[in-house]
């Protein structure tokens, strides 16, 4: 791509989201290619007659998104494949209403505008600058020390884990950290247990992995230690402080009953997702507090409060952590080392847990908006799971039919849900049940969805 092609920007919404929207569309449409590189953030930023500073988030945006990767002394290169174009043909009716969708409740989305890189872009200007001597574009294999320092602070603080830096590897997404810890496991003696329904990420990980899998069915307050008994799992995987469908927290009776149990098998891998959005309810501490040696903890930063790049972390017991030198020597850090040190600045400074504080009461709003128009709209037609955690919540229909079927209706009325049988090992359900998203809406928005998928679904 030699130059940007001119954009027609609007006082909408901030000039780097609107042009992360239009080079987002360029690379998806196939009309920017994969291997080509984006213009110099400068040549970019002259055409435009908009600042670096502006440019760069966009780019920034996109890499964090998965389009376009950082080359040393290169640039922005797109690694996004566009499918090829389909051959001619008559549009099925979803694929034609699907032109026209007023909301889209897609959970990942967030609300980008609300992040503060201004702040950011000063951060990492200012770890430019410290660096500027002895900069190694490489870094440290495990994840820069100066962050695995702050993440562990981070997590005792808030979540009573107990960890030393040396202890953590920081990685892109937790399905990433799951496939290194797919290394350290014996896929020849170890069966992994994993919730029935929940993430699906994981579970394909160890699948593809080569390992035998058990779905263990998740109840009112977690998952079954009798099914968990008779499966003869040895590793766990478990996501007690939100679990993914129903979104109960796990009491600690049951992480106790977890905690004995792996006394006399492997580990509880326990996913810890999205702990920064709970806000009723105090929290219960990570299950790793319990027994550190006998759980990994694996974390994400939430996109919502990070959409800059993408980082997780996994905290491993010393014994798995001796494997991880052994079999994982020459690990390949998927995190730029720019940002790592720029998020460990952005949490020593203190603007991390401002930030947290601020984001929690936005989308606490949300929430209640979300809730409220569902009870105004729908009332006892549907049944709504996730109203203390998260950016999301599920809605199960008390009336007969396939996903696909329910969620055409709501295509063909400009409304975009999603369906969760991708989740279930073995799906028991009486009645469908759908994902909707709500971070990237305000809450105009939200209200005006909620109506419109009550007069696709209930007329």
């Amino acid at each position: 791509m030699r130059e940007l092609s001119t954009i027609r920007f609007t006082d909408k919404e901030p000039l780097f989201t609107q042009m992360y929207h239009h080079l987002r569309d360029e690379i998806v449409n196939g009309q920017v290619r994969h291997g080509e590189f984006l213009p110099s953030i400068r040549s970019c930023a002259q055409s435009l007659g908009v600042s670096k500073n502006t440019v760069e988030v966009a780019y920034q945006l996109l890499m964090s998104e998965g389009y376009v990767s950082s080359m040393p002394k290169k640039g922005y290169q797109v690694v996004y494949k566009a499918e090829a174009p389909a051959t001619r043909h008559t549009p099925s009716t979803t694929e034609a209403v699907s032109l026209n969708i007023h909301t889209d409740f897609r959970y990942g989305n967030i609300e980008l505008g609300a992040f503060p890189f201004q702040q950011w872009s000063k951060l990492r200007n200012r770890v430019i600058a410290d660096h500027q001597q002895r900069y190694m574009v490489e870094g440290q294999d495990q994840g820069e020390f100066e962050l695995r320092k702050e993440l562990a602070k981070l997590l005792h603080e808030t979540r009573k884990v107990m960890a030393t830096p040396e202890q953590i590897v920081v990685g892109a997404t937790p399905q990433q950290l799951v496939s290194v810890l797919a290394q350290l496991l014996d896929r020849e003696k170890q069966i992994i247990g994993v919730e029935n329904p929940g993430y699906d990420g994981a579970r394909n990980t160890f699948v593809n992995g080569g390992y035998q899998v058990r779905g263990i069915t998740v109840g009112a307050d977690g998952v079954s230690i009798l099914e968990l008994l008779s499966s003869k799992a040895t590793v766990m995987y478990v996501s007690p402080s939100q679990q993914f469908i129903n979104k109960l927290v796990m009491p600690l009776e049951k992480r106790t009953e977890l905690i004995e149990w792996a006394q006399t098998s492997a580990y509880i891998v326990e996913d810890d997702y999205e702990w920064e959005f709970k806000y009723e309810e105090s929290f219960l501490p990570a299950i790793q507090s319990l027994s550190p040696q006998k759980v990994v903890y694996i974390g994400r930063l939430s996109k919502a409060l990070l959409p800059v790049c993408n980082l997780s972390y996994m905290v491993l017991p010393y014994d798995l952590l001796s494997r991880f030198y052994q079999r994982v020597p020459e690990y390949d850090q998927p995190v730029a080392r720019l940002d790592q040190l720029t998020l460990s600045a952005y949490l020593s400074d203190g603007f991390w847990h401002r930030h947290v504080q601020a984001m929690r009461k936005s989308y606490a709003d949300k929430r209640q908006a979300f809730l409220q128009a569902v009870s105004r709209w729908m009332g006892e037609r549907v049944d709504v799971q996730g109203k203390d955690t998260g950016l999301h919540a599920f809605l199960t229909v008390k009336e007969k039919g396939s996903e696909a079927e329910w969620m055409e209706r709501a295509l063909r009325n400009g409304v975009k849900v999603y369906g969760t049988a991708r989740y279930w090992v073995q799906d028991i359900r009486e009645y469908p049940s759908f994902l909707l998203g709500y971070g990237a809406l305000n809450e105009q928005e939200i209200e005006a969805g909620i109506r419109q998928l009550a007069a696709a679904w209930f007329g």
